[in-house]
């Protein structure tokens, strides 16, 4: 069952937070999208910022360790609409454990002190591990309110229910699955598939099990019954 949570993290344990130390008069603000291909690693493609000159907001997010590249890719006299791809596997506090596990950004509101996210999680459990990943990358999470969306319950279409495993999850099982892997004998190691995936074993290891739980949660476990099931 997709879960929804709200919290808040101090600004300066997000890389965009602390765009307020060098241009304290921004305005931050994502444009949250829904990928259509495994091009983008997460829901944060995109960040419009205003009340700040383009060049020293690309040039302060380029010395950040976590941001591989930033392009602008439209500008008006009010804002600036970056694209932002990050850098995996040496990524922020917060940005990383979304790629690790999946996790989108519904809304996110910055302030010069804190940022409150909107983050839409496959399950309870993959909340848990987001918020386990950022405690041990040292980010404070104050965790608001943690609610079940309504993307998914019983009287759900079944053809509406299968577009909820993300597309990412989707596009690793197929790639695992049309390799070989889960062949037997298999016919292309985990070592290989994560070459293909430009990821490391480990990684891809975590996001197969997280994709595999999420997919028997929304078929064999689609009745809402997650939570009274036992686990073997």
């Amino acid at each position: 069952m997709t879960v929804i949570a709200e919290i808040t993290v101090p600004a300066d344990t997000f890389v965009l937070g602390k765009l307020f130390h060098t241009i304290p008069d921004a305005v931050v603000e994502f444009e949250p999208i829904v990928p259509l291909q495994s091009g983008y690693k997460t829901s944060l493609p995109l960040v419009s910022v205003s009340r700040a000159e383009p060049d020293e907001v690309r040039t302060a997010l380029r010395d950040e360790e976590c941001v591989e590249a930033v392009d602008v890719i439209a500008s008006t006299e009010k804002k600036t609409v970056f694209e932002i791809e990050w850098n995996d596997g040496d990524g922020d506090g917060i940005v990383q454990p979304l790629i690790d596990i999946g996790g989108r950004v519904l809304k996110a509101t910055g302030r010069e002190t804190e940022w409150e996210f909107h983050l839409l999680f496959d399950s309870h459990l993959s909340l848990s591990e987001f918020n386990m990943a950022a405690t041990s990358n040292e980010v404070p999470v104050t965790l608001n309110k943690v609610y079940n969306s309504n993307f998914q319950n019983e009287n759900t279409a079944p053809a509406v229910r299968k577009t909820v495993l993300k597309p990412s999850y989707r596009e690793t099982l197929l790639l695992a699955y049309r390799s070989g892997y889960y062949d037997a004998p298999r016919s292309i190691q985990l070592a290989e598939l994560a070459q293909k995936e430009n990821v490391s074993d480990s990684a891809l290891s975590k996001r197969l099990r997280r994709a595999t739980a999420a997919l028997i949660e929304l078929t064999l476990l689609s009745d809402g019954s997650v939570a009274d099931t036992t686990r073997r």
